[in-house]
């Protein structure tokens, strides 16, 4: 796993940008820069501060999404906001579109 990709895409599916995970994280922007670009690995007390920063547990962090972009992260998160009913009508509506294509 290539945990500086990983936090990028955490922190780009919050909207969040360097500056802002870096002051949550209390780290400073180029450390976290150097992270993100694979330069340096941050130590497991350090990466549990991003996380939490992230609003993530290290569960989170090395489970099932950390392969997901950005873009499908932020729709998971969305998705577990609503509903067991809303998410089944949600789903009905992506099969409804995807028979269409």
């Amino acid at each position: 796993m290539d945990i500086g990709k990983r936090i990028r895409n955490l922190r780009k599916s919050k909207n969040m940008k360097v500056k802002e995970l870096a002051q949550k994280a209390y780290i400073s922007q180029p450390y976290l820069s150097d992270i993100e670009n694979g330069r340096t690995t941050p130590s497991l007390d350090k990466l549990t501060t991003i996380c939490d920063a992230l609003g993530i547990t290290l569960a989170e962090f090395f489970g099932y999404e950390s392969e997901l972009t950005p873009d499908l992260m932020r729709l998971l998160e969305n998705m577990k906001k609503l509903t067991e009913e809303e998410r089944s009508h949600l789903s009905d509506f992506i099969e409804e579109i995807l028979k269409r294509n």
